[in-house]
């Protein structure tokens, strides 16, 4: 019995033993662990490599969230590099960007992707249909899945190797015959005041210029894979292919190959030292916007002439009276016209001031009998005292003439009207 107790003794010893080795590596032990790790910068900025890279060349860098409507008519001076994640610029914005192209500056952009770009490449309506990049149909040039290769570059290691894995894969499956992938190449680029042959890696998606009237590019790589420098008046514009999930100036893409060096020289074009621009995404201006920057002025005043329409449509003195009856409207319509007939008539003010008059002097004559023994002027004088109103107009209104204009034949027969309502009461 002693011995298998010492045997079960053991056993379990070894086992503590063990656990507690394990449990010193796993929990005690400090050990050294690769994390990949991403900066709050270099989330906000996708090119913060380029842009170091550039302060480094003595570049002024300025990143720019959204190419808005403000900022295209603001642009400064020097190179403009669109990221390659972003819309591309409407047609207006586009207008915009080539003016200030033709100034002497830069604009670096990736154009529009369209579908079977190697079948299209002679039909430049199906592209214009298709393609929705205003800068790309001027200068005959998007995005597209082309399977050419630059044969005169060296080949890409490191695709190369990728693709050996792959194959050594897929060889596993004796069933299984495949033809074998092209050879990876890399993309040359010969650029004038390069010193040497920049490499690039042929990216997945690659340039495909097409037929028709565009301008011809003043220089690109070998076969216009991934880049394409244009003249536009005294600026140029590059058009540079990416990926999408991956371009050349990206913190990842920027260290392979020569895409720095790429980087270099399209920001030299506009001369050594020029402040560089770069913008992250794009902001499509919308008509209200375009109106409001364009015809603000004319919005200001309509917008003014609407407000007073509404004021002067709404404003109205006590509340509102309900509308006159049928016969009664009709009755005053026809005094209104009696009336206008009378005023033209030569003798037609005399008319209707004499019947004013006539009943005015009736109904005084009866409210103060005193008037009869008194002349014009005492009469008038007499009433202007008793009404309080001016002697001159009450002598106007009882023994004037009629007068020519209408405000002095108002306000005659007004007077009357004054000094009827005041003996009325």
């Amino acid at each position: 019995m002693k011995r298998k107790y010492l045997i079960a003794i053991a056993v379990l010893a070894l086992l503590l033993a063990g656990g507690a080795y394990e449990l010193w590596h796993v929990l005690l032990q400090k050990a050294w662990r690769g994390e990949v790790h991403q900066s709050d910068a270099q989330r906000k900025n996708p090119m913060l490599a380029a842009t170091r890279l550039l302060q480094a060349r003595g570049h002024t860098v300025r990143v720019e969230p959204m190419l808005n409507y403000q900022l295209l008519h603001q642009l400064p001076d020097g190179v403009l590099i669109l990221s390659p994640w972003a819309r591309q610029p409407d047609a207006r914005q586009s207008a915009l960007l080539l003016d200030w192209v033709r100034r002497g500056n830069t604009l670096v952009m990736t154009p529009g992707w369209v579908q079977n770009a190697d079948s299209k490449a002679g039909k430049e309506e199906a592209i214009s249909a298709e393609l929705a990049d205003p800068l790309g149909k001027r200068f005959g040039v998007a995005l597209a899945d082309r399977t050419r290769i630059d044969d005169t570059c060296r080949r890409d290691p490191i695709e190369a190797q990728r693709r050996a894995r792959r194959a050594a894969e897929q060889s596993a499956d004796e069933d299984e015959e495949e033809e074998p992938p092209p050879p990876a190449h890399l993309v040359c680029l010969n650029a004038p005041g390069a010193a040497n042959t920049i490499e690039l890696r042929r990216l997945s998606d690659v340039l495909q210029r097409f037929d028709g009237k565009v301008p011809a590019p003043l220089w690109g790589d070998t076969y216009g894979l991934s880049v394409l420098v244009y003249g536009e008046g005294r600026g140029k514009v590059a058009m540079v292919a990416s990926e999408p999930t991956d371009s050349y100036f990206d913190n990842d893409g920027l260290r392979q190959f020569d895409h720095a060096e790429l980087l270099a020289l399209l920001a030299a074009q506009s001369g050594a030292g020029a402040p560089v621009l770069l913008v992250q995404d794009n902001e499509n201006v919308g008509w209200a916007t375009y109106l409001w920057q364009h015809w603000r002025p004319l919005l200001a005043a309509l917008a003014a002439l609407l407000l007073l329409w509404a004021w002067n449509a709404s404003r109205r003195f006590g509340p509102l009276l309900p509308g006159p009856a049928s016969a009664r409207r009709a009755l005053i319509e026809h005094i209104d016209a009696s009336g206008r007939w009378l005023w033209r008539l030569p003798q037609g003010r005399t008319l209707l001031l004499e019947a004013v008059r006539k009943r005015t002097e009736t109904l005084l004559l009866r409210r103060l009998p005193e008037l009869h023994a008194l002349a014009g002027p005492e009469r008038a004088r007499r009433l202007a005292r008793l009404t309080r109103l001016p002697e001159a107009q009450v002598m106007d209104a009882l023994h004037g003439a009629p007068a020519t204009r209408a405000a002095d034949f108002t306000r005659q027969i007004s007077t009357l009207q004054q000094l009827r309502a005041h003996h009325e009461r």
